[in-house]
């Protein structure tokens, strides 16, 4: 039975909201009420690092703020779908276009309520930290470990073996959980177990650790 459990945040614990609001709030930020290209617009913030692999295959800006910034950017506004401007101000307004995905809240709360340890896992040049505040969640997680603040990336045994070491226990007495198989499976190599889902699934993930946890 697992003493710890370790969340990825984005897909996972957090999902996207509307891209129409994201875009609506951008525009807000820059004093705009100009019309941009939406239809084009919503797509690329749908798959913004996709198009991002592509201009720059060898960068990892999960690593690097500053890069992870200069890359969205670069994604959003290629081939001018999204004036630099604009671009800029989506990724300053990104950490508030997230909410809780359905259960994350009641699994997080269960999982801590039963004494077990909890951390968030994740793949990204962004602090989380806020949103777990914004959110109420943030006491109830013993570490957060963050790509650009260990210095590496799923699926890298190494940083799942920081989040065990941050939480006191041994890497088989951890599950992980999250979104993307080859990331996340990962922890699979420092002996985790390792539960997948897709996002809209999430939920049936968080039960399936959750009754595993209650044996």
């Amino acid at each position: 039975m697992a003493r710890a459990v370790l969340l990825d945040f984005f897909n996972t614990l957090a999902i996207r909201s509307s891209k129409g609001l994201w875009i609506d709030a951008a525009l807000r930020q820059i004093g705009s009420g100009d019309e941009v290209a939406r239809e084009a617009l919503t797509a690329r913030l749908s798959q913004v690092w996709l198009v991002a692999r592509s201009l720059f295959p060898a960068e990892n800006w999960d690593l690097h703020p500053a890069k992870h910034r200069s890359t969205f950017i670069a994604a959003i506004s290629h081939d001018g779908v999204a004036t630099p401007a604009l671009a800029e101000a989506l990724y300053d307004v990104m950490p508030d276009q997230v909410e809780m995905n359905r259960g994350a809240e009641d699994f997080v709360r269960a999982i801590h309520d039963q004494g077990k340890k909890l951390a968030i896992v994740s793949n990204t040049a962004l602090d989380v930290r806020p949103i777990l505040q914004r959110w109420g969640l943030e006491s109830l997680f013993d570490a957060v470990v963050l790509s650009y603040e260990v210095g590496c990336v799923k699926p890298d045994p190494a940083i799942f073996r920081v989040a065990a070491r941050e939480l006191g226990v041994e890497a088989p007495d951890c599950v992980m959980v999250g979104d993307t198989p080859v990331d996340d499976s990962g922890a699979v190599a420092v002996g985790m177990q390792s539960v997948i889902a897709q996002p809209e699934q999430m939920w049936r993930a968080f039960e399936l650790v959750l009754g595993g946890s209650r044996r």
